[in-house]
């Protein structure tokens, strides 16, 4: 019987199956201080501790164990399911299921977008999905659903991400919190970052950031590794804003993501660094604030993703007159 559950971002231990196993190591590691205070004898502190870390050294042999069994498990799921389960285990990525569901802070969710992130995160199909696409007409998957950039959703996942980090930093209290800053421009084109802000990583710098939310499920993902892909993404938004960035006096970071709302390194220092100047403001602990912001950037990412698999992509018209010759007359005669 399996005595480890897959939790998100790690391995917890089955207490059923592990309760008198654990007693057991428990019981051994104390049984030479049991028998001093029985005994009424001295205490050797020497044997203690051997004894001690003797039990340590079979219980850290045990869970290893029960690692590896768990880890056969995970060989064993077909390719996808297992580097989405490898991917909960290896990153920090379940922090949204920790919060309390309160509408004030942002964290409730709907039935649907709740068992969405669930089933995403375990690498599952949602249920309740349709068979084909209604703004193209292939058949409807979740890669589909992710992909498929008509109808906006895509780009709403995007946008959704770049205004909650604008509202985080107005939050903070920094000065000149700007929407899409234009970093360069010509007669024929703009480069557009998604966000900025002074002051975020030094006093009176500007700090530039444009986000990417990467499906690491797509066809041309599923045989690179996650790191990879990141880096790839991330080299050529720093090829495409630094050096305009660096014109203007200004720094740039991207923020990089999945859509099961894993967060590259670069994303990891922005959340803290985030937080640092919100726990100052708010007067609270740096671990409850850091909590608190990965939990909204998580949640926002995972409610847009739901909306790509279960949102319109089609526009909808409504049957109303246009102009005044459809209106029929009420003159009267």
């Amino acid at each position: 019987m399996q005595t480890f559950k897959i939790w998100w971002n790690e391995y917890v231990l089955d207490l059923v199956e592990t309760a008198l196993p654990q007693f057991l190591a428990s019981s051994e590691a104390t049984s030479y201080l049991s028998e001093v205070i029985f005994q009424g004898s001295t205490l050797d502190l020497h044997c203690h501790d051997a004894q001690r870390q003797f039990a340590i050294h079979k219980k850290m042999e045990s869970e290893k164990l029960l690692k590896d069994e768990t880890s056969a498990l995970i060989d064993s799921f077909p390719e996808p399911r297992k580097r989405c389960l490898q991917r909960k285990i290896d990153f920090q990525c379940s922090g949204w299921l920790s919060v309390i569901p309160v509408a004030g802070n942002h964290f409730d969710m709907s039935p649907n977008e709740f068992r969405d992130a669930i089933a995403i995160g375990y690498g599952r199909i949602p249920i309740d999905l349709p068979t084909h696409c209604d703004a193209d007409g292939e058949v409807f998957s979740v890669n589909h659903a992710l992909n498929c950039s008509k109808g906006g959703l895509v780009y709403g996942r995007h946008n959704e991400l770049r205004d909650l980090n604008c509202s985080l930093l107005e939050l903070a209290g920094l000065k000149q919190v700007i929407s899409e800053p234009i970093v360069h421009e010509t007669a024929d084109k703009q480069l557009r970052a998604d966000w900025a802000a002074r002051g975020f990583w030094e006093p009176q710098k500007q700090a530039l950031f444009d986000c990417c939310i990467v499906n690491p499920e797509c066809s041309s993902l599923q045989h690179t590794l996650l790191q990879a892909s990141f880096n790839q993404r991330k080299n050529k938004k720093i090829a495409t804003y630094s050096k305009a960035a660096k014109a203007r006096l200004a720094s740039f970071t991207p923020i990089l993501a999945t859509c099961d709302a894993v967060f590259e390194k670069d994303a990891e220092l922005y959340v803290k660094r985030l937080s640092a100047i919100l726990s100052k403001k708010w007067k609270s602990t740096y671990s409850k604030t850091v909590g608190f912001i990965r939990a909204r950037l998580q949640i926002c990412i995972l409610r847009s993703v739901s909306l790509c698999l279960r949102g319109c992509r089609t526009k909808w018209r409504g049957a109303g007159a246009e102009d005044a010759a459809a209106i029929p007359s009420t003159d009267k005669e």
